[in-house]
């Protein structure tokens, strides 16, 4: 006979265990929900020639309800400029122009930092007591690649729950790689502007996003959403942060404290 385990759900845990710089090789910047119950975690990450210092900021200020919130910092500096950092490698040490897709350094760059944020998710799951499906991923730019690679194409952890881009796609060269199992299953939202001159006009930006698509599960609910009068800027606008604060409230979930208080209510566990 299959026993049945009913508790409280007063008994719950609101408080996640702080992650611990020792356990990964990323550095980062955590804080707690402000309001005290850690449920969910969202991750942030910044773009190029950033550092995690304004992502940490931001991330305090969003002020998610029941959302701790991680901004990490880029595991590469970038060449003769200080206090700069970048997820793989973009320039040319020579001539310090951008590197192109046929660089085969900034793919095996990706590969590494692919490494290293899954080892710091599988720290936050396995000793923190976050879960994947609770885990949120915001980026801007090579940030949002880099979150959009991890959702995508991370064989160890496949149920995260959702991935926001600021003017961020995958590689160019990622185009010919194929979907782990049956795709991401989770919510991608991407936003862009309309005058991007980094990503492009708007059918080619389109074109990026439809190999987001293919690799994603059916049951995925994606969305791409063009911003007007915008070039490849952070999120920066009234309309912009309005439609990713409503991915915020419709795709992160919430515990209901107001019914967990009630003394006839129990959680059943099989």
């Amino acid at each position: 006979m299959q026993s049945i385990n009913v508790q409280s759900p007063k008994s719950q845990k609101t408080k996640a265990t702080p992650p611990k710089q020792s356990k990964c090789q990323l550095k980062f910047d955590y804080s707690p929900s402000s309001d005290g119950i850690d449920y969910n975690l969202l991750i942030l990450f910044h773009g190029l020639g950033d550092s995690k210092k304004p992502f940490a900021q931001l991330g305090t200020k969003l002020n998610l309800p029941q959302t701790s919130t991680l901004a990490i910092q880029a595991p590469e500096p970038v060449p003769y400029m200080d206090g700069c950092y970048q997820w793989y490698p973009s320039f040319d040490f020579l001539t310090g122009d951008l590197l192109t897709p046929a660089n085969p350094e900034r793919l095996k760059g990706l590969f590494r930092t692919r490494k290293l944020v899954t080892e710091l998710l599988e720290h936050l799951i396995n000793d923190c007591g976050f879960e994947a499906s609770r885990i949120f991923l915001f980026g801007f730019s090579q940030g949002g690649t880099v979150a959009l690679d991890v959702a995508l194409f991370g064989s160890e952890i496949r149920n995260l729950g959702g991935v926001i881009s600021i003017s961020g796609y995958l590689l160019e060269e990622q185009r010919t790689d194929k979907k782990i199992g049956n795709g991401y299953g989770g919510y991608i939202l991407v936003t862009q502007g309309e005058k991007d001159q980094v990503i492009g006009n708007r059918n080619q930006a389109e074109k990026k996003f439809k190999e987001i698509q293919r690799l994603c599960s059916p049951d995925a609910i994606t969305s791409q959403v063009f911003i007007s009068n915008k070039d490849h800027t952070m999120a920066n606008s009234s309309a912009e942060w309005r439609i990713i604060h409503t991915f915020f409230a419709e795709r992160m979930p919430r515990r209901n404290l107001q019914l967990e208080n009630m003394s006839d209510i129990y959680l059943v566990n099989p």
